[in-house]
């Protein structure tokens, strides 16, 4: 499960930072929408919006071991 405030960190220093869910309609249906940060140590943090499925399907490996503790 994803949540707000939910952050992975690389070996190189590059990030996901998970900072809001919200229900919202898209393409005519009801889901949630993520909205995230992604950055480095030599790059601005850009936020970013995707389709919590897609997202899941994109990075949730990245937090799936904070589940298991």
């Amino acid at each position: 499960m994803i949540n707000a405030g939910d952050y992975f960190r690389f070996e190189d220093g590059g990030y996901i930072e998970v900072i809001q869910i919200n229900n919202a309609e898209h393409q005519g249906e009801n889901t949630q929408i993520v909205t995230y940060n992604i950055g480095g140590p030599k790059n601005l943090p850009r936020k970013l919006v995707m389709e919590i499925n897609q997202f899941i399907s994109n990075f949730g490996h990245l937090f799936a071991d904070k589940d298991d503790k």
